[in-house]
């Protein structure tokens, strides 16, 4: 009979490897190890799959009528299939002594016991093979002395309930028999043996023990029953008198066993059923009446168990396989030990019993079966009625030896539960339906293998990334393993953790993987449940299909738009300003405000891996602009974020997870009817379901579209980057640090802890072609249109080129309000962002007359050659005032301007930023108390002016301090109406100048002041003095500009 293999799918063990693969890659002690498909060789029917359900069913009757397969018919074929168990050993010398008169002291009475159920039927019809005479007694020499054959056959009845109708009658030509009395005198004689129980067996009355012994006679009899519990049900039915048929023949049997007692050469053999078999009642009752009538019985009756637990290796492998080589059983074992041992070392949770010296012996004679498939079958699954023990496991297990042997999976070093192939229709059918466990069909289907072409179940889903990759489907393995383990029900079924790693692991695993397998399996397998010491199958939907179906009532509109606003919440406003699901150029403004980052709805466009061509939707929002259709101005001042086309479904099925679960959580009433444990578990998957979707969404939008003048025409001068996959620890960040953080990797974005760029690559990339000069405000339009610049983020990185240009020469610097220009050697200029602010070049400056300032008359303004104003002179030094250097202020210790001390702390900024620098220098050098304190104020226009004023306003404040005052001021007031003074001298002094030139200074039309404020501490100033940050306040109160501060500190020595 030819296995059912589901044509559409390649099958669960096929995907463990894609061709046959007989030889293994494991080494032993240097030596490649032998997988099983070398070292064993199956009987040629099991791998031809031409066995029947008759092969696996032994029938004594089918024996006797000549009828049964050829492997119970044929004695020789018969015991070469036989393992010789100490159960058979016994029964035979037990059995055959008597009958032959070798051993007359044997008893008469012999009842077969066994839990396994293997052994019962098939040790009767060795008894009746040999009583027969059927065999040659070197055949057997191995399992009965020659001696106790019989030299001729013996009279043989076999009696087998099941096959008998109290009812209707066994018909035998003219002859019918309603009783088991009635077909043992058929049996024993025929119609003549019959006459003498007629009456009785057409009355339904039973013999007595003297008419019993009167059939039989001295002629060698064998009496074998069989299945003597399934008959009595049957007889319960038939009345007879005050009582039935099943009460008359349970008092036959008691004059039957007592009659065989006192004969010399008779013997009965009869078979009970297990305690927990589906006639567990009747074999109850008879074990009652047996005890009850011990002085008939027990006294002669002796009890065999035909196969001991540690024989049913040996029988099921010697049924299954022609030959194994002994050599590799031991070294397989000897190999998973040193496994076992090992990963319990590493601290891979494994059952004890694994890395003891016993449980390799039990390898060793298992061999090709791993012991834990044997005593899943002989304990667990041998317990389903339907299963039918020793015939179930014989019919199951060959047919995964073909299946192995057919697919040959590599490295295949024992038949473990995990091989049990769910693919296979078979195989399915004889755990489900054979078993009456239809719905478990489901559960394999839905959890473990899908018999659909082009659908997966779960496991094969979670395999899928590990099978290609050339490992194990450890989820397959693990599902199936505890597949076995669940279709036994009660408090046996399903399997512990330890156990199940049993199950699977083999040479050349990854615990950790069969790990992550057991969690994902538990994670999204429909039907499968944890209940924290056991998994386990169960034919109602777990909390995951629950939640599965509540999906679906969800709906993806719902979802998308949930999921819509997520989206929005991910990347938020900072020095990108994000712009969310444009349909059309239009709703993306183009100007030169913060850089845009268009994020685009996923159904609108999307991007794959082996495709970086922008999407349509994208190049056309970064060409054009406007409902008109107009070219774009300002590309460089946009970015694309682009879904991912393989992870998009995923983002909306877990947004559809997260809802699905809140309705449940939410539902009150609905949510009460779960057990604690579920909601529990409902509750964990509420939050994990929130933060998977934010997960979900950063590994869908990966796909960062930015300008490059470096890209290919044909892709719009875009350039793609994929974006680091976030992390569950991650996503909760702003992602657009994300995306912020790859820009600057590709060196795209001008941040302010960037270094500046050079005045000259400026130039070169922003300069418009021939044109001589360009606003403060183009040159910054220019970061948003010109695509081989950076993106300028702080504009104060602009401020610095253009400053690095004044000073390196390659441009002019113009303020237009202060009409007044700056260029190389200038002092440096406030930059202004604006169109009044000017770069012109150098000989274009020139051209203009801006720059380099022409030699005029400070007082006429006209060149000096033209000029006939006589110079004022300064009174001290007798120069022109507008050369005398009187009021230029020094360093009070070398005289020098600027200063040469090497020790003096010096600090320029707004008030508190200055003193605070004075005070840091002074901590890091360990400077305690300064000498002198400068503060020096300078500038043109108003706000110098103010800020003079101020000063002088604050140093009445300073508290005690020697203080000296520089002083100068130019004043204009119109055509030929100057003011000039210079002062330098004690504050005392400068007092009664201070308003006089406070108001010139104020009325001046233009005004350059320069003013330097010494104060001297004759005790010296502590800097953690209270005065020192009295001074602070005082200078930051009055809103002073920018001021420039000379500390000296105490020398060394002095006080």
């Amino acid at each position: 009979m030819a296995l059912g293999v589901n044509l559409d799918t390649a099958g669960a063990l096929r995907q463990i490897d894609g061709h046959h693969q007989r030889s293994s890659n494991f080494y032993l002690h240097g030596a490649q190890m032998k997988t099983i498909f070398e070292a064993c060789q199956p009987r040629g029917e099991v791998l031809k799959g031409e066995f029947k359900d008759e092969v696996f069913r032994a029938s004594l009757n089918d024996v006797h009528q000549k009828k049964a397969e050829d492997v119970y018919q044929n004695p020789h074929l018969f015991f070469d299939h036989t393992y010789r168990t100490e159960g058979l050993r016994t029964l035979l010398r037990e059995a055959l002594g008597r009958l032959t008169g070798v051993k007359a002291a044997n008893s008469p009475v012999i009842r077969l016991e066994t839990s396994f159920g293997g052994g019962k039927t098939h040790n009767l019809i060795a008894l009746y093979h040999l009583a027969c005479c059927e065999v040659s007694p070197d055949w057997v020499s191995d399992l009965v002395p020659k001696k106790l054959i019989p030299q001729k056959s013996v009279r043989v009845i076999p009696l087998v309930g099941s096959d008998l109708d109290p009812s209707s009658g066994m018909k035998h030509g003219d002859i019918t028999t309603y009783t088991l009395w009635g077909e043992m005198a058929y049996q024993f004689g025929k119609a003549k043996g019959y006459e003498q129980f007629e009456k009785n067996d057409h009355d339904r009355v039973r013999p007595g023990e003297t008419g019993i012994k009167d059939l039989l006679g001295d002629t060698p009899t064998l009496i074998l029953i069989d299945e003597f519990a399934a008959y009595l049900r049957a007889a319960k039915g038939i009345k007879v008198g005050d009582t039935n048929l099943a009460d008359m023949t349970i008092a036959f049997l008691l004059s039957l066993l007592g009659a065989v007692g006192t004969l010399a050469h008779a013997v009965v053999v009869y078979t009970l059923a297990d305690s927990k078999d589906a006639f567990a009642n009747e074999t109850s009752q008879i074990l009652q009446v047996l005890s009850e009538a011990s002085k008939v019985s027990a006294r002669q009756e002796r009890v065999i168990t035909p196969t001991a637990e540690t024989e049913i290796a040996p029988i099921v492998t010697r049924r299954m396989f022609k030959t194994i080589d002994q050599d590799t059983a031991s070294e397989v074992a000897e190999t998973y030990h040193e496994l076992y041992s090992k990963w319990t070392d590493q601290g891979v949770d494994l059952p004890p019993r694994a890395a003891q010296a016993e449980y390799t012996q039990e390898m060793s004679a298992a061999y090709p079966f791993h012991p834990e498939l044997l005593t899943t079958l002989s304990r667990k699954t041998s317990t389903i009625p339907n299963f039918q023990k020793t015939r179930g496991a014989l019919r199951l297990l060959g047919m995964v030896i073909r299946r192995l042997w057919d697919v040959q999976p590599k490295d295949t070093f024992l038949m473990q539960p995990c091989h049990l192939d769910l693919s296979v229709e078979d195989i399915l059918n004889d755990l489900t339906s054979r078993l009456e466990r239809p719905k478990f069909r489901h559960v394999a289907e839905a959890d473990i293998f899908s018999p659909l072409s082009g659908s997966k179940a779960h496991a094969q889903a979670i395999d899928e990334p590990w099978v290609q990759a050339g490992k194990r489907p450890y989820a397959m393995f693990a599902g199936t393993a505890m597949f076995l383990h669940s279709i036994v029900q009660g408090v046996a079924s399903g399997v512990g953790p330890m156990d199940l790693r049993l199950a699977v692991l083999q040479p050349g695993d990854d615990p950790t993987l069969l790990q992550k397998a057991m969690d994902n399996l538990y994670d999204t397998c429909w039907f499968l449940e944890y209940d924290g010491s056991r998994y386990r199958f169960k034919t109602e939907p777990s909390i995951n299909k629950i939640i599965e179906d509540e999906m679906d009532l969800v709906g993806k509109t719902k979802a998308k738009m949930e999921l819509d606003s997520r989206i929005q919440a991910v990347w938020k406003k900072g020095p990108l300003l994000p712009r969310y699901f444009p349909a059309e150029a239009a709703e993306v403004d183009d100007d030169t405000k913060e850089p845009k980052l268009v994020v685009i709805h996923y159904d609108a466009a999307s991007a794959s891996q082996n495709k970086d061509q922008p999407p349509e939707l994208v190049l056309n929002i970064f060409e054009r602009t406007g409902a008109s259709g107009g070219y774009r101005t300002y590309k460089n001042n946009l970015l694309f974020l682009v879904a991912d086309k393989d992870q998009t479904d995923p983002m909306v099925k877990g947004m559809q997870r997260y809802l699905a679960i809140k309705r449940i959580v939410k539902d009150e009433v609905r949510f009460k009817e779960f057990s604690k444990n579920d909601r529990e578990k409902l509750n964990s998957a509420l939050d994990e379901a929130e933060l998977l979707v934010r997960v979900a969404i950063t590994r869908a939008y990966r796909w960062l579209y930015y300008p490059s003048s470096d890209a290919l025409k044909k892709k719009g001068f875009l350039s793609r980057e994929g974006l680091p996959a976030q992390d569950q620890g991650e996503v909760n960040k702003d992602q657009s640090q994300v995306v912020l953080k790859r820009l600057k990797d590709l060196n795209k974005v001008l941040t302010a802890d960037d270094a500046p760029l050079p005045a000259a690559f400026l130039k070169a990339k922003a300069w418009p072609g021939e044109q001589t000069f360009m606003t403060t405000e183009a040159v910054r339009k220019a970061f948003c249109q010109k695509l081989a610049l950076k993106m300028l983020l702080d504009v104060n990185q602009l401020k610095k080129s253009i400053r690095n240009g004044i000073e390196q020469g390659t441009w002019v610097y113009f303020d237009t309000n202060a009409q007044r220009a700056y260029g190389k050697e200038a002092p440096p200029p406030p930059i202004s962002i604006n169109e009044e602010a000017i770069l012109y070049l150098p000989e274009e400056a020139e051209r203009l007359g801006l720059w380099p300032p022409k030699d005029t008359c400070p007082i006429c303004g006209k060149e000096k050659a033209a000029c006939t104003c006589k110079p004022e002179l300064c009174p001290v030094c007798r120069r022109p005032v507008h050369e005398c250097e009187c009021g230029k202020p020094v360093c009070l210790r070398c005289g020098k301007d600027p200063c040469a001390c090497e020790d003096v702390l010096k600090a320029e900024g707004p008030p508190g930023q200055a003193l605070q620098s004075i005070f840091d220098q002074a901590h890091d050098r360990g400077i305690g108390t300064l000498e002198s304190l400068e503060i020096l104020v300078e500038g043109m226009g108003s706000e110098a002016v103010n800020d003079i004023v101020a000063l002088g306003l604050a140093v009445p404040q300073m508290g005690k301090a020697e203080c000296t005052v520089s002083y100068r001021l130019t004043a204009e007031f119109g055509t030929e109406q100057t003011f000039n003074t210079f002062f330098k001298g004690p504050w005392e002094r400068y007092k009664r100048l201070k308003t006089v030139s406070d108001a010139f200074a104020r009325e001046a039309s233009k005004a350059t002041t320069r003013m330097a404020v010494t104060l001297g501490f004759q005790d010296g100033l502590e800097t953690l003095d209270d005065r020192f940050s009295m001074m602070k306040e005082i200078l930051a109160t009055l809103n002073i500009g920018k001021i420039q501060v000379t500390a000296e500190p105490v020398k060394k020595g002095k006080g």
